[in-house]
């Protein structure tokens, strides 16, 4: 994969001396010999990187190696998905990670990601998949800080979202520009109104965008803060915008435990009843919100008053949501983000959660995830967090499903092709939304 950029640490994973300072004579499939040390591989561009007698260093393709010169290099791959992590980019440390929940650590360093996507059965690919797609987020960023061409706060926060789950934060040498953009955007974006909503139709009677928008947006922006104690960098009002946005979720909270839109003066509704979609946004949030450790007023009831929620779609088939196949939005669409919801809110893995497992594996073994006849990213993005949050076989079946659809769907630029959906919701038309999603998918091991 070609890209004009500086090998960042994430992509160019350096051996340690005892591992990888051997001499050896490589030979490619033309047969041509050089005679150099092993002191890298390159993941993003499929490339080793050796050093010659004289000290030079330059780049082989994997794909010209000879079958004996592949082996080897497989091996030093393993030794490096072994070693123990490095400090990861921006100056994170080991002992500034222990500020964060133990669940954030895979993501920071270019080792644990690997043996973090080894572990849950993926492939080496995945890491540079993911490293083109946050590079075309990085060139495709509007002037504003934002990240799409309508609905721009909930695009904004999908993509931060993707950067975050990647371990890059304000201070990432590569990133952090893009990400503080982004950031002040959505700051800037809640400041405009006195309910902290990030979106520009946040006023009521404007359709359920808004709603949505501010959701994802708030899981960007309670990361964002959670992440902020690693960072040197300052973010002046992201605190104040974090808190506003979160209270706002808990007050227009329904009585029934969920969310709706349609209000006259917001965008929220908290006499509406109930929206299970909408409501599996904001599960994400709340865990979030959550994990920064603040008291925040009225966390945990709003939490509890929402797995009752949960609890009470759940239908006899075990899914959650409308038991009739040809509602819009129906237990086969929203099994599983209230899955994940039951998990991340509960922290563990409940008999509601094992049956919304039980129903979504064998969904997905009836009808298995097809790029080219159904591929409803909305879906696979929800049964990627809930079979990943129960792990076993159903996250092993399903990774090894959808992950290599999802690498052949990747353009040269880093973009991802447009599947064939056999859901109209579940459909991904919007190229920055559809990015977002199958980054977020591929990241799922370790974000």
């Amino acid at each position: 994969m070609k890209r004009a950029r500086a090998i960042a640490a994430f992509s160019l994973l350096l051996f340690s001396s005892a591992a990888v300072a051997e001499m050896r004579v490589w030979t490619n499939t033309s047969g041509q010999l050089i005679e150099a040390e092993l002191v890298g591989v390159n993941a993003a561009k499929r490339a080793v990187n050796v050093r010659l007698k004289n000290g030079a260093e330059f780049e082989i393709a994997i794909d010209t190696l000879s079958p004996p010169d592949k082996a080897y290099a497989k091996e030093h791959w393993q030794a490096l998905q072994n070693a123990p992590a490095s400090a990861a980019p921006g100056g994170i440390t080991e002992a500034s990670l222990k500020n964060l929940p133990e669940s954030f650590h895979p993501r920071f360093t270019p080792a644990t990601r690997l043996e973090a996507i080894r572990r849950g059965g993926g492939t080496p690919e995945i890491e540079a998949a993911v490293a083109a797609s946050l590079d075309l987020f990085k060139t495709s960023q509007n002037p504003d800080g934002s990240w799409g061409r309508a609905n721009k706060g909930a695009m904004t926060g999908f993509v931060l979202q993707c950067f975050l789950g990647h371990g890059e934060t304000p201070d990432s040498p590569e990133y952090g520009d893009a990400i503080v953009k982004g950031l002040l955007y959505l700051i800037e974006l809640g400041r405009k109104n006195p309910h902290g909503i990030f979106s520009e139709r946040w006023v009521g009677n404007g359709g359920g965008a808004g709603t949505y928008e501010h959701a994802i947006a708030t899981t960007a922006v309670c990361e964002a803060y959670l992440l902020a104690r690693l960072n040197s960098r300052s973010l002046p009002g992201l605190r104040e915008s974090f808190e506003t946005a979160i209270k706002t979720i808990i007050s227009q909270q329904t009585s029934k435990g969920s969310w709706a839109y349609g209000g006259e003066t917001i965008v929220y509704n908290p006499g509406g009843g109930s929206d299970l979609s909408l409501a599996n946004w904001h599960f994400q949030a709340l865990n979030v919100a959550r994990a920064t450790g603040l008291k925040i007023d009225g966390l945990e009831s709003c939490i509890k008053k929402a797995l009752s929620y949960i609890d009470s779609v759940q239908t006899k088939d075990g899914g959650f949501g409308g038991a009739s196949r040809e509602a819009h939005y129906n237990q086969w669409s929203l099994s599983g983000g209230a899955t994940a919801g039951h998990f991340m809110l509960t922290g563990k893995s409940t008999p509601a959660a094992k049956k919304g497992v039980k129903f979504i594996s064998g969904f997905l073994q009836a009808e298995p995830p097809d790029w080219d006849k159904n591929c409803n990213l909305y879906c696979w993005h929800g049964y990627s967090n809930a079979l990943f949050l129960n792990g076993g076989a159903e996250w092993t079946t399903f990774a090894t499903q959808v992950m290599p659809q999802i690498l052949a769907a990747q353009q040269p630029d880093g973009s991802f092709k447009r599947g064939r959906p056999n859901w109209p919701a579940g459909d991904a038309a919007d190229a920055t939304y559809r990015q977002a999603l199958c980054t977020l998918i591929l990241e799922t091991f370790y974000r």
